[in-house]
């Protein structure tokens, strides 16, 4: 019989656990569960029978699943990514989050379990110290250098970005222009992150991004940590964001999206910036190469934007609203990171964005405004009552490439 250990909360529990209890799709179906390698959740119903432990990879991904959802949670919605993911599991964010957090057996809701910890966590920890030691002590002053070099672009000034450390890949990206020699990954910090990378479900098939040169395209002004997302949020490069999106494309095999109004290729590095350009989450399938996942419960279209078109770089990426004539301007977006709200409906121009999409009446006063995010969410018609996501319309309906014609759709 497998060795027993007392658990954090009295009952006893084997050291291998047969199934893993995370109420969205399992990563792992053909894996046990073991205790060493596992998270534990508590659900809130006594008599739960879906289990207390999953897979590391897969609580992170439904944990980013959770975390999207307390974005939209009063409060929450003023928090950054940091504080979003230190709350979620204390009172103060998972009393706005619970109710995403529906467990297996349809009657309670899960909880991580802050106070338990792995078998063997204390000593794992005392020997990760040990070579975070001999890590530090073993990088180069100009390895030292470069790695400051490549997370200093708003400190810097620098008017363009510099070469990140990377290694050789065979996937599409750009030679690097800068000459300095990258550092070798030695830190606890890359370790860790190659870890949760290839438990995401990446499997190697995302590209190692070795420059920056693309958003050369970018005014010089806007080449900064500001306007384009360079560094993970969560501790040792776990953040929730990025976890998600490439989770979800590796379940789908992509390894490569398409630009939602001038449909270019754009291939997914495997760290930020994800993408030359910017991902969005909306309600509707803007376009057939939108990913559909679920959020909250809600079906929901991973999309993406390329820079030239967030940037209008040239007259035949500008869209115009096909009611007003004003522009539709995404230069304001951060790059290579994620939006949980449709971003072309997010700043609605005039009073035919904001008609019920069943009756067509006003759903607001004309001078009536919500939060960007608030836009993408469903709401009751007060005419007609029927619940939809009135503002979210179609792109070939609000949008054209020219001044005038009343309708025209982009390739």
């Amino acid at each position: 019989m497998a060795p027993r250990r007392q658990g954090a909360t009295g009952e006893r529990e084997t050291e291998e656990s047969h199934g893993c209890c995370v109420p969205s799709e399992c990563l792992r179906p053909r894996e046990s569960v073991r205790i060493e390698d596992a998270v534990r959740v508590l659900c809130s119903n006594d008599t739960c029978p879906a289990g207390r432990h999953m897979h590391r990879e897969c609580f992170d991904q439904w944990e980013a699943g959770v975390l999207a959802y307390l974005k939209s949670c009063g409060r929450a919605r003023s928090w950054s990514e940091r504080q979003r993911h230190q709350n979620l599991w204390t009172k103060k964010g998972y009393d706005l989050a619970f109710k995403a957090c529906g467990c297996r057996c349809g009657r309670g809701h899960l909880k991580k379990d802050l106070d338990w910890s792995p078998p063997g966590a204390a000593i794992r920890a005392e020997e990760d110290k040990k070579k975070r030691r001999r890590a530090r002590s073993s990088r180069t002053p100009a390895a030292i250098d470069v790695r400051s070099r490549a997370f200093s672009l708003s400190s810097s000034g620098s008017c363009s970005p510099p070469s990140a450390p990377s290694e050789p890949s065979t996937s599409p990206t750009h030679a690097p222009p800068n000459p300095l020699t990258p550092a070798k990954r030695n830190s606890k910090h890359e370790i860790v992150s190659d870890r949760i990378r290839a438990g995401a479900g990446a499997n190697g098939i995302f590209s190692r991004r070795l420059d920056f040169s693309t958003f050369n395209l970018l005014p010089k002004h806007k080449v900064n940590s500001y306007q384009i997302k360079i560094e993970d949020e969560g501790n040792h490069g776990n953040d929730d964001t990025r976890l998600f999106i490439l989770s979800t494309l590796a379940g789908q095999h992509k390894p490569k999206v398409s630009c939602a109004l001038c449909k270019e290729t754009l291939h997914v590095f495997d760290r930020y910036p994800l993408v030359d350009g910017t991902f969005f989450l909306s309600p509707r399938q803007h376009t057939s190469s939108a990913v559909e996942v679920k959020v909250e419960g809600r079906t929901q279209y991973l999309t993406c934007v390329c820079m030239g078109c967030l940037e209008r770089c040239d007259p035949e990426r500008t869209i115009r609203c096909r009611f007003c004539g004003q522009k539709w301007d995404g230069s304001s977006l951060v790059l290579g990171t994620m939006y949980s709200y449709d971003i072309f409906m997010a700043t609605p121009c005039c009073a035919e964005r904001l008609k019920c999409n069943n009756c067509y009446k006003p759903l607001l006063h004309p001078h009536q405004r919500l939060n960007y995010s608030d836009y993408s969410h469903p709401v009751t018609c007060p005419h007609c009552r029927v619940l939809d996501t009135h503002f979210v319309k179609p792109l070939t309906y609000c949008f054209t490439k020219r001044v005038f014609p009343l309708f025209q759709q982009w390739p």
